[in-house]
């Protein structure tokens, strides 16, 4: 049987098991997502919901930045832990950071690469 993925906030008060195998990871280039990161774009992995399990939930506070999204964060450090889509309700969307450690596959795709940051140069 295959080890399941785990993930935690910087300060490990929240942690993430999925089972595997994740989603493959996409890069988004959107404003949204800059701010978020505070990089150049965010690396998503997606988990279905029911695969899913969140240690300490209540040591999250929950962000709504638009109708569909809910962003969770650690109520501690500040990390992002994950965010659900009312568009995609059978999913949670993961910043892939978060399973520093974890073998996971590269990026598949780019995301709002015409929204990308005017100082960030896509490598050769």
């Amino acid at each position: 049987m295959t080890q399941p993925a785990y993930g935690s906030c910087f300060c490990r008060a929240v942690s993430v098991t999925a089972r595997r195998p994740l989603g493959r990871p996409v890069n988004c280039h959107c404003g949204e997502c800059r701010r978020l990161s505070g990089a150049a774009f965010s690396t998503w992995l997606t988990a279905p919901r029911e695969q899913v399990v969140i240690g300490n939930p209540e040591g999250l506070t929950c962000f709504h930045p638009t109708a569909n999204l809910q962003r969770a964060f650690c109520k501690t450090c500040g990390s992002h832990v994950f965010t659900l889509d009312a568009r995609l309700p059978k999913v949670f969307g993961f910043p892939a950071g978060l399973f520093e450690g974890e073998v996971i596959d590269p990026p598949a795709k780019d995301y709002f690469l015409e929204d990308r940051a005017a100082w960030h140069r896509a490598p050769d």
